[in-house]
């Protein structure tokens, strides 16, 4: 069985004073759907699950609407299972209810990780920029591999259980490798954080832009076929394409190479096989001559 991870670490009670310093209890979304974000917790009961009504939300395969429960009851944190289908953990042990402790794991679902933590006013925002930074790509600002591949995982079962469209344009930067090679990577650096500048400035709010690796991007599309997604890879292109990029020896022309896909394209409807088919798509455009978008076309 699959398994949602969610950490706890439980030494002091919310809303209590430390000194001079009010602390209050959150949980922090350290790997899965909403990576990064800190939930408070009330001083009740927090409900866990992927429906709308759940305090803390998820998009998880196999999370119930409504998994799990943490409650405070007279200074203790218990879990709570709240009838799930695939049941809650707690420390690899199914429960029902279970007092929580420092650095107890509650596992309900397919990948997500959380941790219970407090903190006061002070480093709150701190801490949310922290844990921020920790899924960022320090060179472009952009979002990392490692969120991108989980975020993806997380919206292909979304899509998926909802049957909403999802597409996948995956971007690449052409003749990367001469820009470095002639100017120098201090350069190629430069060109690289334009592009991510321009490409980010032109997405939207709910879709997920990364760097894949070396010169290479990637963008979620959510909600859209690749058709619509299409639209806005063209969108893109003319956007690095329309305006030479200012680096310390002069302007340099850059252009790049762009391949979409979405679910509906695939027989196999995975992470998986919905980046291997916006590569497919990609390294057709490469082929054609670059500077381009392609759609992947199935075979048969």
């Amino acid at each position: 069985m699959s398994k949602t991870t969610v950490v706890l670490d439980s030494t002091e009670l919310p809303h209590v004073r430390n000194g001079d310093t009010k602390k209050r209890a959150y949980v922090i979304v350290l790997a899965g759907d909403r990576m990064g974000e800190m939930f408070p917790l009330n001083d009740g009961r927090t409900s866990i699950g992927r429906g709308l009504q759940a305090d803390v939300r998820i998009n998880d395969e196999g999370i119930s609407r409504t998994h799990a429960v943490v409650e405070l009851d007279d200074g203790v944190h218990y879990l709570l299972d709240a009838g799930s289908t695939n049941g809650t953990f707690a420390n690899g042990q199914k429960v029902d209810r279970s007092p929580l402790k420092e650095g107890d794991k509650i596992q309900i679902g397919a990948s997500s990780i959380l941790k219970f933590t407090y903190h006061d006013d002070l480093d709150e925002d701190f801490q949310r920029s922290l844990y921020e930074s920790a899924l960022r790509d320090k060179l472009t600002g952009v979002f990392n591999r490692g969120y991108f591949t989980n975020r993806l995982e997380s919206d292909v079962a979304f899509a998926i259980r909802h049957e909403k469209p999802l597409a996948l344009v995956m971007i690449d930067i052409d003749h990367f490798k001469e820009i470095n090679d002639t100017h120098g990577h201090l350069i190629g650096d430069a060109v690289l954080r334009e592009v991510a500048k321009r490409v980010q400035a032109t997405t939207r709010s709910e879709d997920i832009f990364a760097r894949y690796g070396g010169e290479e991007f990637a963008l979620i599309c959510r909600d859209v076929d690749a058709i619509r997604a299409c639209k806005a890879a063209d969108r893109i292109l003319e956007l690095v394409r329309g305006k030479a990029v200012h680096v310390d020896v002069g302007e340099l022309s850059v252009t790049i190479s762009l391949g979409v896909a979405d679910l509906g394209m695939l027989a196999q409807p995975t992470s998986e096989a919905l980046v291997e088919a916006a590569d497919a798509a990609l390294y057709a455009a490469k082929r054609g001559g670059r500077n381009r978008v392609e759609i992947f076309v199935p075979e048969g």
